[in-house]
């Protein structure tokens, strides 16, 4: 955010069990030369299993993987798209929408799954109040179950809530109804939660640090993969997963520096892809209210500050310093991959690169050096400008645009106290509100209601930066949660991004793209998601993983590469959360919001 029998598990120290779903909801094994296994590298470990936890991207490419939601997010463009269910209908008025599900489904385990599952999916995530999940449901929702096929989904107002679609993962009922009711905490930590899925592969084992792997579902609903078995391989950077891949020891890459482009490239059997960016370099801003420990400098209050702040980065660089051209600067919150909705600033509006204008600018605010040490004073606290900035150490390019941010910076009088950090430390820094500002990410969904939440009042202690609250910005939130004209909530999209953009409680910096790579000497077939420029595994759907096939000729045997034992010596414990930023920029917080 996001009982069993036990199966099979690497017995190491490092190993975490992970509850198994019975035989007769996985894939049969095949003998080793006829089974179709795909070897995935990643530079980060899972979390969790623990769809309600889900926090880091492998975290989100195995729930993915795993669950489905009622409606899915279509591989063309995002679009509402049939899964569990084949449709919904509204009313006329839109408080009233009908859902009818497949027919015929089934849990991994065997069990039916049904109208209650996805009833008592919602109800848990409202009545628990899972933060993430929050604004899907408008309107003190009610959910209904006439039969085993049919939900109806009721609201107290017109909503379009349930064609966004809600991007909840479907949970069997059976599994997780002894965990409704209890604490949040509680409930995001779960940690043995059985992998029951409806998905078209089952978490099987998990190594921590070292790998996990996912087996073919065949209770899975919907056409059968070709591929019988997925296997991750977590690697200490991007380096050694890139050496990997050209060794042949795995089938796909995912997340890498753009420096080995012209590595990978130059291999004929391997083919390099760039997504288009789903998720944004963010520089926030605290302004303070998360508690006790937090303690910001005042004068980032002051929109002249923080506007210099702003005219004073050269975001062009960034992108090409940074991310070596496989980036876009940044200007508003709504990400490029939803193009629909994405507004792009034109540029003889944008706030310009102008250090001199940004000095000038606090010159006349009264923001100046009195004591001639080279950082500007506060007119009212006589505080130093002086920042403290911590920056996502594995989020790709956040400390290095750290580093020229500091820099630029420093030209107009401002002084960075850059603190490198983990996703574990900055998630402390963003809990406690004991930061300046902080160099992360956000990402978003294909619809923009829950990227435009992270902004509202209410969210400070939930998914907020830094507490920023603006009562216009909350009613333009709220219209466009309200009007059921695609139009209509387009220009309310684009004016609440556009207030973001000028009022300043954040700055885009840069749009990256994602750069995964394959051996196309292995596999064909695959559906990105959305459009071409899409990701390959799963992220927004698992569509890819049902036409991905072997390349006859040449496919390669189950678990090619270095043998488990010696593979798992040199596997080191992952350092980098970087898929997360592609997957779902959602931090999943321990604390009540």
């Amino acid at each position: 955010m996001r009982t069993r029998i036990a199966h099979r598990l690497v017995t190491l120290s490092l190993a975490i069990a992970v509850a198994a779903t019975p035989a007769t909801a996985l894939a049969q094994s095949p003998t080793a030369q006829d089974e179709v296994v795909m070897r995935i590298g990643t530079t980060l470990d899972m979390t969790t299993a623990n769809p309600f936890g889900a926090n880091a991207g492998s975290d989100w490419i195995t729930t993915t993987t795993q669950y489905d939601m009622l409606l899915k997010f279509s591989s063309e463009d995002l679009s509402p798209a049939p899964s569990l269910a084949e449709g919904c209908t509204p009313s006329e008025d839109s408080m009233t929408w009908t859902c009818t599900l497949r027919d015929g489904l089934r849990w991994s385990d065997g069990t039916p799954l049904t109208s209650r599952d996805v009833a008592f999916t919602y109800r848990f995530a409202i009545d628990n109040k899972i933060p993430q999940y929050r604004p899907y449901f408008p309107f003190d929702p009610t959910f209904e179950t006439p039969d085993e096929r049919t939900l109806i989904w009721r609201s107290t107002r017109p909503t379009f809530a349930p064609d966004m679609p809600p991007w909840v993962y479907i949970v069997p009922e059976h599994v997780w109804a002894p965990y409704d009711g209890k604490d949040r905490r509680t409930i995001l930590n779960v940690r043995n939660v059985p992998s029951v899925a409806s998905g078209p592969f089952v978490l099987t084992e998990w190594t921590k640090g070292s790998s996990w792997t996912m087996e073919r579902n065949v209770n899975f609903w919907g056409p059968e993969p070709v591929v019988d078995r997925l296997e991750f391989r977590v690697y200490s950077n991007e380096e050694a997963m890139a050496q990997a891949l050209l060794g042949g020891e795995i089938d796909v890459a995912d997340g890498f520096d753009a420096t080995l482009i012209d590595r990978l490239q130059a291999d004929p059997n391997v083919t390099v892809h760039e997504a288009v960016s789903d998720w944004w370099l963010n520089l926030a801003f605290n302004f303070g209210g998360q508690g006790p420990d937090a303690d910001p400098l005042p004068a980032l209050k002051d929109h002249d500050v923080r506007k210099a702040i702003a005219m004073a980065i050269d975001k062009q660089a960034i992108a090409d310093k940074v991310y070596l051209g496989t980036a876009d600067p940044g200007d508003t919150i709504i990400r490029q991959a939803s193009a629909y909705w994405h507004l792009d600033i034109p540029a003889e509006e944008e706030i310009p690169y102008d250090p001199q204008g940004a000095a000038a600018l606090l010159d006349q605010a009264g923001y100046r050096d009195t004591d001639g040490d080279g950082v500007r004073e506060d007119p009212e606290t006589g505080q130093p400008l002086r920042l403290r900035m911590p920056a996502s150490t594995d989020t790709p390019g956040a400390v290095d645009a750290g580093r020229l941010i500091a820099g630029f910076l420093s030209d107009v009088g401002i002084e960075v106290r850059l603190l490198p950090s983990s996703d574990a430390k900055m998630g402390d820094y963003w809990g406690a509100g004991n930061f300046d500002a902080y160099i992360w990410y956000w990402s978003g969904d294909p619809d923009p209601d829950y990227q435009l939440s992270v902004f509202t009042s209410d969210q400070c202690g939930g998914w907020s930066d830094g507490c920023w609250k603006d009562p216009y910005y909350d009613r333009l939130y709220e219209r466009q949660r309200e009007v059921t004209s695609r139009e209509e909530r387009l220009q309310i999209v684009q004016e609440a991004q556009r207030y973001v953009y000028e009022q300043l409680p954040n700055i885009v910096l840069a749009y990256p793209s994602w750069l995964q790579a394959y051996r196309n000497d292995r596999f064909t077939g695959w559906t990105p998601a959305p459009g071409e420029r899409g990701y390959l595994l799963p992220s927004y759907n698992y569509d890819g993983l049902l036409t991905v096939r072997p390349v006859e000729a040449a496919a390669p045997p189950a678990r090619a590469g270095l043998p488990a034992g010696l593979w798992v010596a040199v596997a080191a414990v992952v350092v980098a959360v970087v898929a997360a930023i592609v997957l779902r920029g959602r931090r999943v917080l321990d604390e009540e919001a």
